[in-house]
């Protein structure tokens, strides 16, 4: 019996197992598959629009008096007037006062050079009247020279004939000597004049500067203002004794204004390799104050000489366009700047972000996605202008998708 059951209980138990997993195979529910929708996504687009257009660069710089000076006495003095605008922050046109210091010890000096000159001149005019006298004296011992040579050429002839005796040639010759040494001294006296007349008519060319230059520190005794501008940094004042070559203010041009901006290398690549160049160019200058903003027109005038280590740039001075506005401006008011730019023909603007891959982007055809290859024509900030292998109107992705790819479905919002 033990054997019997040993035997049957295994078969049962398996018999179980196998009648419940076929229970179990036949009523265990069905799942249906479930269909997965594809992906949409959603991106921006722009329409592609050809044209020619100009590649305009928005910057930022500073304003920059044209002239900025410092002004300082020519001459030495007590301050005995100043200007009526000669205070900080007025405006001087040119020719104003700013400061006159005490003209007497020039007007003395001058005064002293002028009758020395006087002197000298006066002095001049004695030795030439002494040359003129000398002259006509020489001429006249001249000609008693002429007469005495031809009493001894015919004494000679005479002497030869045995007409007159030894003495009287010798007499002749001896009055012909003595002509031709008064002739000598005439001349050399003459000479000696001349020098004089050198020396004097130098004298007089030392006085003459020095009555120049005597006229010109009593005129140098008023500073007058060289331009229109603001005065700032007062240092002189009624009273003060000034030395030559002090400090007496600061004068800022009111007239002219100056744009201070700076081109990065990449741009200042950009422009250089355009056959326009730099220097000419047209900006537009814009000046912020409050609520009011002020705009004016100008052109690059001039470029630094060198590219600034601290920036990598190249900074470029804009001169304004004359305008009623600019004694407004102030020098160091922050400005926006827009540089006309190099032209480009048929070419459209995308924004950066739907550039992949260098150059590529994702055109949107019937809800897909399809890439095509551009050329860059340019970059300006976060703007680009491409042309290549897309048309007229097509929709341009803006969006970035890490996931993007062709035929990708899409939706444009």
């Amino acid at each position: 019996m033990k054997l019997v059951l040993k035997i049957l209980l295994p078969l049962v138990i398996l018999g179980a197992g196998v009648a419940l997993a076929a229970y179990m195979v036949t009523t265990k529910p069905v799942i249906e598959p479930e269909v997965v929708e594809e992906r949409v996504w959603t991106v921006a687009a722009v329409p592609i629009e050809f044209k020619d257009q100009s590649v305009d660069l928005n910057l930022f710089g500073s304003l920059k008096a044209v002239r900025d000076v410092e002004l300082r006495s020519l001459v030495g003095g007590e301050v005995i007037e100043v200007g009526d605008n000669f205070r900080e922050g007025g405006l001087l046109d040119e020719g104003d006062l700013l400061v006159r210091v005490d003209p007497f010890e020039f007007e003395a000096q001058l005064n002293e050079d002028k009758a020395s000159l006087l002197e000298a001149r006066a002095r001049l005019n004695e030795l030439v009247a002494t040359q003129k006298s000398e002259g006509v004296a020489l001429e006249r011992e001249r000609e008693v020279q002429e007469r005495e040579i031809s009493n001894v050429e015919r004494s000679e002839s005479l002497a030869t004939r045995g007409n007159i005796s030894v003495k009287s040639l010798d007499d002749a010759r001896s009055a012909l000597s003595r002509q031709r040494q008064t002739v000598e001294l005439r001349e050399a006296q003459l000479d000696i004049l001349k020098t004089r007349i050198g020396q004097q008519r130098a004298v007089i060319d030392r006085l003459e500067v020095g009555v120049s230059r005597a006229e010109r520190d009593l005129e140098n005794t008023s500073l007058q203002a060289p331009f229109r501008g603001y005065v700032t940094e007062v240092s002189a004042e009624f009273g003060k004794n000034i030395g030559a070559s002090d400090k007496v203010a600061r004068l800022i041009d009111a007239t002219q204004m100056e744009a201070r901006f700076l081109l990065s290398d990449s741009q200042y690549g950009l422009l250089l390799g355009s056959s326009v160049g730099i220097v000419g160019r047209p900006v537009i200058v814009s000046w912020q104050s409050g609520d009011t903003e002020l705009v004016f027109n100008g052109r690059v005038a001039r470029l630094s000489p060198e590219i600034s280590s601290e920036t990598g740039g190249v900074e470029v001075f804009a001169v304004l366009d004359a305008s009623e506005y600019i004694p407004l401006l102030r020098p160091g008011a922050f400005v926006e700047v827009i540089l006309s730019g190099n032209r480009y023909s048929d070419v459209a603007k995308l924004p950066d972000s739907s550039i992949y891959e260098n150059s590529k982007v994702y055109v949107v055809t019937e809800g897909r996605l399809e890439p095509r290859m551009v050329e860059i024509a340019a970059r300006n900030g976060g703007e680009i202008f491409v042309r290549g292998n897309i048309k007229e109107g097509e929709l341009v992705v803006t969006s970035r998708l890490p996931e993007i790819g062709p035929n990708l479905k899409v939706d444009i919002r």
